[in-house]
């Protein structure tokens, strides 16, 4: 094997371990197989992947016109379960946090549950809501911007869907500008990727 081969195999070989160390230690993707499309859909049948840290729904609330503002149920994110998307009610907006590059939300029933009687709020008492989407700082700050306001757009077609006026809502995205964490950790860069739902009086 002559020099050349040798140094093209070196360098062949520590792109390779870079890119791991890359995609698998700063954009924690090699475990990140199941988050789904990059666009947000509907309910999508993987309830068994999801969970958020809200106590069960009281089936006695079950009414479709609510006077009072829904609230989320719980009020912190469970750092176990990182890669999969959380709901947690803070003192003037609910926010609904994200794995790594997932802009879905997924089929999760508590989640479910507080958009319907979000949507039920709007539609009975004709408030408006924003809906403010983050990001963690990996990536370029226009695909940030971008993927911010794909995760803002998916929470508001849901709601459309749910029967809320377009006109009620309003989306806009922070991408990485506004972080409510550290990004030097995976739990700090999760609780940056985010969606903050305020309804406005």
């Amino acid at each position: 094997m002559n020099s050349k081969t040798l140094v093209l195999v070196l360098f062949a070989a520590w792109s390779a371990l870079c890119a791991r160390w890359y995609v698998c230690d700063i954009k924690e993707a090699c475990v990140q197989k199941d988050v789904g499309a990059p666009v947000i859909t509907p309910p999508a049948p993987e309830s068994e992947t999801a969970t958020v840290v809200t106590p069960a729904a009281d089936n006695n609330q079950k009414n479709t016109t609510q006077s009072a503002k829904p609230a989320a149920g719980g009020n912190s994110v469970n750092e176990g379960n990182i890669d999969r998307v959380q709901l947690s009610d803070l003192e003037d907006r609910v926010v609904i946090n994200f794995p790594y590059s997932a802009t879905r939300r997924e089929d999760n029933v508590a989640i479910d549950d507080y958009l319907t009687r979000l949507a039920d709020y709007l539609k009975s008492s004709r408030a408006t809501v924003s809906i403010t989407g983050h990001t963690d700082f990996v990536g370029e700050t226009k695909n940030n911007i971008s993927m911010g306001m794909s995760r803002a757009n998916g929470i508001r077609d849901i709601l459309v869907k749910k029967g809320v006026s377009k006109a009620q809502i309003k989306c806009k995205s922070l991408g990485e500008s506004k972080p409510v964490a550290t990004n030097d950790t995976a739990l700090g860069r999760y609780k940056n990727r985010r969606v903050e739902i305020r309804i406005n009086q």
